[in-house]
């Protein structure tokens, strides 16, 4: 068995929730928040309608709703102490690109959340295209006196793929931009999508040794849906393609989770999405059976995470 710090109670993998109760010592969640900003993918000025899998309205929570910060995060608090018995929370600045735009905004955004006593750090979603240096410069500053985490759609290793999404970034430029946070300190998450028809299983499993030469915290892991509302519904629809099937995604996954080197926690293994949004693949498994089924396939594999490195 790898040298695992936050494999625990079963998990055969490091698991985020296990992270955060080392470091704060009490219950946290992300708090989602929707802050107004868009991709450089949807207003021209690299493309057009965004990601090909994107309808950003089917992940946000309900109490994300576009329009007052402050109510946002009272929402939010309430509906996750309620649900998660949440005591204290990482406010996640979700939608879209948000290191794309006025560095002001953002900046008073971060600063009004941290305001609020409950907000323990700071979680901001982004491109690898679109790190501009004075964001980078003040996150390195708060993470002084507050937890900071940068999250960055790698989504996947292969241009072909990132075409085909519509990404409008390269390889190239992700890997400019982790070269480039090496010289900070906060954590990183890389994001990566697998099930694009453009990639084989082989092709999915090898993104493990690229993912492996990464300096980054964590990973996180979806698989590809099809969501109505996103341009991809229309293309699946008109020339349908191969989608996981529960079972398989199972055994990719697993294997996948067996490649990772050890230092590197798992916020996310599979994509979520309301069920009013979601095309397919369509699995009728609910959260806490799908990471359990995870567990018992890794189980039954005699696979742990970094075990066939």
């Amino acid at each position: 068995m790898p040298l695992l710090p936050y494999a625990r109670n079963g998990f055969r993998y490091n698991h985020y929730k296990f992270f955060l109760d080392d470091m704060f010592h009490t219950r946290v969640q992300r708090l989602s928040v929707e802050t107004g900003f868009t991709c450089p993918n949807r207003d021209g000025s690299k493309g057009w309608g965004g990601c090909i899998y994107c309808n950003n309205d089917s992940f946000m929570p309900p109490y994300a709703v576009t329009g007052d910060l402050n109510e946002q995060i009272r929402q939010g608090k309430q509906y996750l102490k309620e649900r998660f018995h949440a005591d204290k929370f990482i406010a996640y600045f979700q939608s879209y690109t948000n290191t794309y735009g006025s560095f002001s905004v953002l900046k008073d955004k971060i600063e009004f959340a941290l305001e609020d006593k409950d907000v323990v750090g700071i979680s901001i979603s982004t491109r690898p295209d679109c790190l501009q240096r004075n964001v980078l410069d003040f996150l390195q500053d708060i993470s002084w006196d507050t937890y900071v985490n940068l999250e960055i759609g790698v989504e996947s290793v292969y241009n072909k793929t990132l075409l085909w999404m519509n990404r409008c970034h390269t390889m190239e430029d992700t890997l400019r931009a982790l070269s480039i946070l090496e010289e900070y300190s906060f954590d990183v998450t890389a994001h990566v999508i697998l099930g694009s028809p453009t990639e084989t299983r082989e092709e999915m499993l090898a993104m493990t040794r690229e993912i492996n030469q990464w300096k980054i915290r964590f990973l996180k892991l979806h698989h590809l849906q099809v969501i109505r509302g996103a341009r991809l519904e229309k293309e699946y629809l008109d020339n349908p393609f191969h989608l996981f099937e529960y079972k398989e995604y199972l055994d990719l996954v697993t294997d996948f989770i067996s490649r990772i080197k050890p230092e590197i926690i798992f916020q996310r293994l599979f994509a979520e999405s309301p069920g009013s949004y979601l095309v397919a693949p369509v699995w009728k498994k609910r959260t806490t059976e799908i990471i359990m089924d995870i567990q018992k396939t890794m189980h039954d594999k005699g696979l742990w995470q970094a075990g066939q490195l």
